[in-house]
């Protein structure tokens, strides 16, 4: 099976913030050279052919803190593997958008940009340890629809500590008034080894958490978003391609720092030192899943996608059908109102998405 998608990461940041558990380095000229290299030496030991990918996507870290010259070069590197019509995204920082990095952006076949606002708050963004400020998202968004981008999303992250629904509503009021097809919302996960972690601070009530999850989501749906997976929304046929790559299950290749993959069976996460990648010894961890990991991951994945999966592509992907094993604890969820089916599909419902953790558990039991 030819794959569709390649995630590559960026590990470098201009700042490192308070929250971020993903590999990360402070951006060093020298360093960012050298990784850049050893990143399409990596890319180049899989066999790819021209026009493979439905979907690209750089993140981070922080791609657009690359110096200009470096991200030119890549995206000239990686744009002969997509497809015409194919999705290529890349993750920037609202203070880093302006149109020389525009510029290189469109000449270099990026369709889709994806800015961290996290918050529309002075203090919270202060908290976290951003160095933008909400006019900066929109000096930002104004920028990038202007040099003809259509294909937009913005991050939130809540549940922040002290936040309260009041503040929230005033987040939800400013990425509505960006006007752009798509929109993410995370609740914030405190991490070991961040700079919240190693502060004391505490996630936030489950209670108060779910609250907000719901102003979310009644919010994005009566400005005419869909929510097509737990903690996405878009307006029609803006849907993340790539990300529903890691949503269907479906294999990838990933590549760069600290960087995951799916391929041929075996789940994989590159090495976070950045000295041990640029040796070219890449990989730290590789598993071959085996039948059970298989199940584990296809409701991991696909149970968090608001049209959860068809029984037919269940069928055919373990070669037997979805009630012969879990027919049990799908009655018992469905008699709590937490999962529903239609003649074609198994999905979570909006009382399940808040328990998804119950849900995805009372599955794993059987498996």
């Amino acid at each position: 099976m030819v794959i569709s998608s390649l995630y590559i990461h960026i590990p470098f940041c201009a700042h490192i913030c308070a929250y971020c558990d993903f590999s990360k380095v402070l951006y060093d000229e020298k360093w960012a050279f050298s990784y850049i290299e050893e990143l399409k030496r990596e890319i180049l030991s899989y066999p790819l052919a021209r026009n493979q990918f439905e979907t690209i996507y750089i993140g981070g870290g922080t791609p657009t803190c690359l110096k200009k010259e470096l991200l030119e070069d890549l995206l000239s590197f990686l744009r002969p593997y997509l497809k015409i019509d194919g999705e290529f995204t890349i993750e920037g920082n609202p203070e880093n958008i302006d149109d020389e990095l525009l510029a290189i952006l469109k000449e270099g076949g990026i369709n889709r940009i994806s800015l961290g606002m996290e918050s529309s708050h002075k203090k919270y963004l202060a908290l976290m340890g951003r160095k933008h400020s909400y006019k900066d998202v929109k000096n930002a968004v104004g920028l990038i629809k202007k040099w003809g981008f259509e294909n937009i999303s913005v991050d939130l992250i809540y549940a922040l500590p002290g936040e309260n629904l009041n503040e929230l509503k005033e987040d939800v009021a400013s990425m509505l008034a960006l006007n752009i097809p798509h929109l993410s919302a995370y609740s914030l996960t405190i991490n070991p080894g961040t700079s919240f972690y190693n502060n004391g601070f505490k996630e936030m009530d489950d209670s108060l958490e779910a609250d907000m999850y719901e102003l979310i989501l009644s919010s994005f749906r009566n400005a005419g978003y869909k929510r097509y997976e737990v903690s996405n929304f878009a307006k029609p046929a803006f849907y993340s391609r790539h990300n529903l790559t890691y949503w269907h299950d479906e294999e990838y290749y990933g590549c760069g720092l600290g960087a995951s993959g799916y391929v041929d069976g075996f789940r994989y996460t590159n090495t976070r030192s950045l000295g041990v990648y640029l040796k070219g010894k890449y990989r730290a961890e590789e598993e071959k899943l085996s039948v059970n990991s298989q199940l584990e991951d296809f409701f991991l994945t696909n149970l968090r996608l608001e049209d959860g999966f068809m029984k037919k592509a269940f069928e055919k992907r373990f070669g037997f059908p979805f009630f012969t094993k879990f027919s049990i604890p799908f009655l018992k969820l469905h008699n709590e109102g937490l999962i529903n089916e239609n003649s074609d599909s198994i999905f979570v419902s909006d009382k399940g998405m808040l328990l998804l953790d119950r849900v995805l558990l009372e599955f794993f039991e059987k498996i």
